[in-house]
């Protein structure tokens, strides 16, 4: 069952100061009264006595629970009280508590609700108007499990990785080159920092199908998060290197290096002479990618571009470029079909545009 999370102050302005019963507090945290008594004695908040003892008659009681047959449930909110009073009055009154085989509930409607939907107990109890512990002994006879701690407190759903490998390249390649990504109890936690709009939409469209992405504003800086599930465990390891399964595949290979670029990359033309290059500080990486490209018929210059200490940075900076037209091209028809980022996409046809229009004037 979900733990239900208030703070001293929250108890305390809702206990103390607006003068809430622990009832009225429990149905707006949609829990039972106990919990919210628990809570106060757990932040040491003296409990107020109650003003006046709720009496309910024994034949009142006798016409709504065995008469009328109303739940316990609903026969406290007729007297704005807890169901587990009833239940004790009941017990005082020597009244034979009803078999729960009575509240119609299937296997699939609780199961449905509980599993598939998430409700918590008290929803449940609510819509039954039964009991959490009635919900909680449905449970049982239809052996339906609880949910763990995890699973309480995902409140939006979570898909699993689609297992495309392409897509599974291409993640890696943009978590190396731009996300923060940790382990979170059962959960995958993906965090980014950035000042651009499009690197923004671009996180959200490669996981909202999967998980809440949520997004906060500090300034001009865009904080983004999203909580998966362990399918994608894959992208905890952050490596200064690839993948040899990627490495063997050139799709596999161009969609990680889509990733990457998105990330990382710089596409742009500079006195009218198009170049594509990628710059970081994960040599090692680099490296591969150069070699890649050299064996891909792609030559591209590999080269250690700034020292650490230069400029205040901390490792040394390495880039990998791409500056003849003709090799320019053939990674444009190789890469395009996997980059995803906006800008990068526009870039890429402008390059692509500057080179056409070269060797057409060449021609002429």
């Amino acid at each position: 069952m979900q733990k239900i999370n208030i703070t001293k102050e929250k108890l305390k302005k809702l206990y103390e100061e607006k003068g809430l019963s622990s009832y009225s507090i429990a149905k707006i945290y949609k829990c039972d009264p106990t919990v919210i008594q628990k809570r106060l004695k757990e932040h040491n908040i003296k409990i107020r006595q109650p003003k006046k003892k709720i009496w309910i008659p024994k034949d009142k009681l006798i016409e709504l629970y065995l008469t009328k047959e109303l739940s316990t449930y609903k026969i406290a909110k007729l007297f704005n009280c807890s169901n587990n009073l009833i239940s004790r009055r009941l017990n005082d009154y020597n009244i034979k508590a009803r078999s729960i085989d009575k509240i119609p509930i299937s296997r699939e409607e609780l199961y449905d609700r509980y599993i598939i939907k998430k409700w918590p107990l008290s929803k449940i109890a609510k819509k039954f108007s039964c009991s959490n512990s009635t919900i909680f002994d449905n449970m049982k006879k239809h052996n339906i499990p609880s949910r763990t701690m995890s699973e309480a407190k995902t409140i939006y759903p979570r898909k699993n990785f689609s297992k495309n490998s392409i897509e599974k390249s291409y993640l890696i390649g943009f978590r190396v080159g731009d996300l923060n990504v940790t382990k979170r109890y059962l959960s995958v936690c993906v965090k980014s920092n950035t000042t651009k709009l499009e690197q923004v939409e671009l996180i959200k469209e490669l996981f909202h199908k999967y998980g809440k992405v949520y997004m906060k504003r500090y300034g001009n800086v865009f904080n983004i998060q999203c909580m998966l599930n362990s399918s994608f465990s894959f992208l905890i390891p952050k490596k200064d290197n690839i993948q040899k399964w990627i490495l063997r595949s050139r799709k596999y290979f161009m969609a990680f290096l889509a990733g990457y670029m998105d990330a990382e990359g710089n596409i742009g033309v500079y006195s009218n002479r198009a170049r594509i290059r990628v710059g970081s500080y994960d040599k090692k990486l680099l490296e591969k990618i150069h070699k890649k490209l050299l064996r891909m018929n792609i030559h591209n210059k590999y080269r250690l571009e700034t020292l650490a200490g230069t400029n205040k940075q901390n490792k040394d900076f390495w880039r990998v470029s791409i500056n003849k037209k003709e090799d320019i091209l053939r990674l444009i028809t190789l890469i395009k079909p996997y980059l995803k980022h906006q800008k990068r996409c526009k870039d890429l046809k402008m390059a692509e545009d500057n080179i056409i229009s070269r060797i057409k004037r060449n021609r002429q």
